[in-house]
């Protein structure tokens, strides 16, 4: 069995996924040979009945039936037996930090390296692995901007550096060379995923803020923010790497059409 997750692990590396899709891709699969060899059920009626008994969510189905159906297709060599009928999400509404809501988690931050940390991850549209996997030598001052290199769907881009934050970038990144992280700990390693979402809750609870928000919402805040000001959305999808300009619409639904100044044709 080990041999058969190792053999589906280089072949969803080959293909260039994602380590978390991997990682759950694994997991999943590694549970689904646990089962399978456990029971007496034909290989039609083994995976639905494995997606019942170890998926909580439509969402937790979804992703362990295109593990296995990856796994039928990369290892097995053959198709998978059981096709999942497409459902949809549920839809769930974001939430978005005003612009005086995000000052007033920043004024919480004292570290002023976090501080940095968490206002660059909102005011250029990051996420959180993008920020702490950026280097030095991809922030240009010359032109106030920033190379995202090997995001999401590994594409490259282009996003905004804050003109208020160049002098505080410029004086951490001092004597540095260029190839670094451009966030170090004090143990001179780059920060972790789960450390930057303390920082970031951390300095919310301080506030008298009661959204239910994370992290995340920073980036979503940015494009929203963009959008109020006037911004286009093509330039907005730009910015966010996103690959379809039908994700960047999202947000023209979250923008406020008061800020907008969006008058009634009455």
């Amino acid at each position: 069995m080990k041999d058969m997750l190792n053999h589906f692990k280089i072949e969803l590396k080959n293909r260039n996924y994602a380590f978390k899709t991997i990682k759950m891709y694994l997991k999943a699969v590694d549970k689904f040979l646990l089962f399978a060899s456990g029971n007496k059920y034909t290989p039609e009626e083994r995976i639905p009945y494995f997606l019942e008994a170890f998926s909580e969510s439509p969402e937790q189905k979804r992703i362990a039936f295109c593990a296995v159906n990856a796994f039928y297709q990369y290892v097995i060599g053959k198709p998978c037996p059981y096709i999942l009928n497409k459902s949809k999400r549920r839809k769930t509404e974001r939430v978005i930090l005003t612009n005086n809501e995000i000052h007033e988690i920043l004024d919480q931050i004292k570290n002023r390296k976090h501080y940095l940390l968490i206002a660059l991850q909102y005011s250029s549209g990051l996420r959180v692995s993008e920020v702490i996997n950026l280097k030095i030598k991809y922030l240009d001052f010359s032109h106030k901007g920033i190379l995202i290199r090997d995001s999401k769907h590994h594409r490259d881009r282009n996003t905004l550096m804050p003109e208020k934050l160049v002098q505080d970038l410029k004086a951490m990144i001092k004597n540095r060379l260029a190839k670094e992280y451009l966030f170090l700990t004090q143990s001179g390693k780059k920060y972790s995923v789960r450390t930057v979402q303390a920082i970031f809750k951390r300095a919310l609870l301080k506030t008298s803020i009661t959204k239910s928000v994370s992290c995340h919402t920073l980036r979503h805040s940015f494009a929203t923010h963009l959008i109020e000001s006037g911004v286009n959305i093509r330039s907005i999808q730009q910015l966010l790497g996103h690959k379809s300009v039908k994700t960047t619409m999202i947000y023209t639904h979250l923008a406020d059409p008061v800020t907008q100044k969006i008058k009634s044709p009455f």
